[in-house]
């Protein structure tokens, strides 16, 4: 079992201005599942997936490939799928991805 309490929750920088990750775990195949904080404004550039993508807003509102996704909303990124992710607030959302997601600009 692995057990990760939101009251311990470290955030690490992730080398793009205005996000930060909490990692949760990283699966053998390159993906990993983690809670991302946004902060107003920040984009997460374009990516590409290799694999599934699970994302849930726990706060905030965001937008994901031209999507408004606010609290409580669910979005399922099927592999080949391309977008990036825009923080029109402050924001944190769940993402459990399969594989690996290069960023390509």
């Amino acid at each position: 079992m692995l057990l990760k309490k939101a009251a311990e929750r470290e955030f690490a920088a992730t080398g793009i201005e205005g996000i930060e990750r909490a990692l949760f775990r990283n699966n053998a195949a390159g993906g990993r599942s983690s809670v991302v904080r946004l902060t107003a404004g920040s984009r997460f550039p374009r990516h590409a997936h290799h694999g599934t993508e699970e994302v849930v807003v726990l706060a905030g509102v965001v937008q994901i490939g031209g999507v408004e996704l606010a609290p409580g909303d669910y979005l399922f990124t099927e592999a080949g799928e391309e977008h990036d992710v825009v923080a029109l607030t402050d924001a944190q959302i769940f993402v459990s991805s399969q594989k690996a997601t290069p960023v390509l600009e």
